[in-house]
């Protein structure tokens, strides 16, 4: 149970990461400030606060859905995607790790698509992180790829299925988090934060390309061994460990 919940941290931080490190992400958040507060102007509107929560349980929604489709996808045991998806999963990783540090702001050309609204505050907050979480996923293939990789090494340790969906919602959880922290403060300072990771994309993104990048080689190396002759190789975490 332990190296479980170990887990579920490990994805909610992954998902915590990741809208916040999605250049084509950031400019969806001055607009959803901007929601909320025409939403207050209205005095029979919910509070900002119960809206926010509207909009994590909308992105919650949408990652119970990939899980449900992972889920069917591998219904003849998640121990098979690792021997078959795996050593690929890392490869894209690390492919993905190479493209942040070579071109950072690759990834923030693609289109960004504003999520639906209604007349209906409520449904409107529902929609918004339901449509959150389906841009974010192509908005930030790095992270969505470190969690899907280190998915497929985790999941063959949960003990039910039940963890499984666990994990995929610590991650929506993880991405929704952002959202809802900015429903909760002031709209100046949620402005100042978005507008100071914008600034600092490049250097943010260069930094989870060597990360991604470090993991995928570890993965590839030391725990799949893809590379012929890789197995004489002492494993670092393991030499280290040894040491203390």
């Amino acid at each position: 149970m332990t190296s479980t919940t170990g887990a579920l941290l490990e994805f909610f931080l992954i998902g915590l990461a990741t809208p916040l490190t999605a250049a084509c992400v950031l400019p969806l958040y001055p607009s959803f400030i901007a929601y909320l507060a025409s939403t207050g102007k209205h005095g029979r509107s919910p509070s900002t606060g119960v809206l926010g929560s509207l909009v994590v349980a909308g992105v919650l929604s949408f990652m119970a859905v990939v899980g449900s489709l992972w889920t069917v996808a591998f219904s003849g045991g998640v121990t098979r995607a690792v021997t078959q998806l795996s050593p690929v999963a890392f490869a894209v990783l690390a492919v993905v790790g190479l493209v942040l540090v070579v071109a950072p702001a690759g990834f923030s050309r693609l289109p960004t698509v504003e999520p639906p609204h209604s007349r209906y505050p409520t449904l409107s907050a529902f929609g918004y992180g339901f449509g959150f979480g389906a841009i974010v996923i192509p908005c930030n293939p790095g992270l969505i790829a470190l969690f899907f990789s280190r998915s497929t090494v985790a999941f063959p340790e949960f003990d039910t299925q039940l963890e499984v969906m666990l994990g995929f919602l610590a991650f929506g959880l993880g991405i929704g988090a952002p959202l809802l922290a900015f429903a909760l403060v002031s709209q100046p300072y949620s402005r100042q934060v978005t507008q100071t990771l914008a600034r600092y994309s490049d250097p943010i993104n260069r930094v989870v390309g060597v990360v991604l990048l470090v993991v995928s080689a570890y993965y590839l190396l030391f725990v799949f061994q893809v590379i012929p002759g890789t197995g004489a190789l002492e494993n670092p975490i393991e030499s280290s460990l040894r040491r203390w």
